[in-house]
């Protein structure tokens, strides 16, 4: 019994004897053991691994009056590492480092004080995601809802988009119209930018911007996508009977949304181009007790892109005769305005022009004008007419105008 007990407790002693040497020689990594005597040296304090495009930033505080002279960062379980010296100082210090070229993935960092006796702290560890390439691929640029070009202005509408992928923003470059690159952003929370310099004829392009976590350090960006934004069919307003006025004084009117030019107001109190008669139709009308009318232009001005169009005039009656001096004209041209009667066959800005005939009221008549534009323009349409003021007169009555695709 005796010798059972002896052994039991040779035993027991030999168990603690091994165990106590298996610790000691288990620590075979390179951070330095915090034995209970050095519990004394300060850990690095708010210690945060942030994550980024193929890299992390380390940041921590050491303590004031801490004797440290070195952290060191390990990662990779410790195969990879690097240090940071530090300067005694009697306040608090603000360290920051980065890991750089470092592959997609999560990482984990550990920190380690270490004092001017080469004591090590206690280890702390945190960790961070590293983003790359394969999130990069995974983004997409933000969509286009409608684009609106109207001259210098450009409107863009976008598309939502899922907020979960850290999305924040689109930013946009564009050239303005004084020739110059802009770059303007647009925060996630608008769908809708106005542009008022877009120069005409020219590209945007925009790329959108995502931020991964509330933590990372880097700001990630989609290619550029690069758009030739266009104008919408040219369309003009008012265009068809029953035409509108803006100003009425009796039979005669003033064509709401056209300029009427001073010579074409021949009737009451300075009107003409819009006819009560025939159900409120475009005419211009002379004679008949009203004087002549030299050079007088009703026009409408819109924007049209690269195409190939015709403008139709569809012409109730009308009694201008091909022989009459200076005569009427249907006209496109390109610019803001329309040329003079006496210029028309000749005027490089003119599209294409036919000049108006007789039109029985019992057989209407439909003018197409064919035209190309070969980049975006203004184009005005419209009528110009020199006629006599005899009786009888001269009048053109117009059902309507329309611009259609010339296919």
């Amino acid at each position: 019994m005796k010798l059972s007990l002896r052994f039991n407790t040779l035993l027991v002693v030999s168990f603690f004897l091994i165990a106590a040497l298996g610790v000691l020689s288990c620590d075979s990594d390179d951070t330095l053991p915090a034995r209970p005597e050095e519990t004394s040296v300060a850990q690095l304090q708010a210690f945060s691994a942030k994550s980024g495009k193929n890299r992390v930033l380390i940041e921590g505080t050491i303590p004031a009056n801490s004797n440290i002279t070195e952290v060191t960062i390990y990662w990779n379980d410790k195969a990879d590492a690097k240090s940071i010296s530090v300067s005694s100082s009697s306040e608090e210090q603000h360290i920051a480092t980065f890991i750089e070229d470092l592959e997609e993935g999560f990482y984990t960092f550990e920190a380690q004080t270490i004092d001017a006796s080469g004591n090590g702290s206690v280890i702390l560890t945190g960790g961070s995601e590293v983003y790359g390439d394969p999130y990069i691929s995974t983004l997409f640029n933000r969509p286009v809802d409608t684009n609106y070009l109207s001259r210098n202005e450009l409107e863009i509408v976008y598309g939502g988009m899922d907020l979960t992928t850290g999305v924040i923003g689109t930013e946009i470059m564009y050239e303005n119209k004084d020739g110059e690159m802009e770059t303007i952003y647009l925060p996630i929370e608008n769908d809708q930018v106005r542009i008022e310099n877009f120069k005409r004829n020219a590209s945007y392009s925009y790329r959108s911007l995502f931020i991964p976590s509330p933590v990372s350090i880097d700001t990630f960006y989609t290619d550029y996508t690069s758009f030739k934004p266009e104008p919408p069919f040219p369309t003009l307003v008012n265009a068809a009977v029953p035409f509108l006025a803006s100003s009425v004084q009796g039979r005669w009117g003033i064509l709401q949304d056209w300029t009427t030019t001073e010579p074409v107001r021949v009737h009451a109190g300075g009107h003409g181009g819009w006819d009560e008669w025939n159900n409120n139709i475009f005419n211009i009308e002379s004679g008949w007790g009203a004087p002549a009318i030299t050079n007088g232009k009703i026009y409408q001005t819109v924007e049209a892109k690269p195409g190939e169009y015709a403008l139709e005039v569809s012409v109730r009656d009308s009694n201008h005769s091909e022989s009459d001096e200076g005569g009427s004209y249907f006209v496109v041209a390109k610019g803001m305005t329309l040329p003079d009667v006496a210029d028309v066959t000749t005027a490089s800005e003119v599209l294409v022009y036919e000049r108006i005939h007789t039109t029985a009221v019992s057989n209407p008549e439909t003018y197409r004008l064919e035209f190309s534009v070969d980049e975006i323009s203004d184009i005005t349409i419209g009528q110009i007419t020199t006629q006599w003021g005899q009786t009888p007169g001269r009048f053109c009555n117009i059902f309507s105008f329309e611009i259609v695709a010339n296919e």
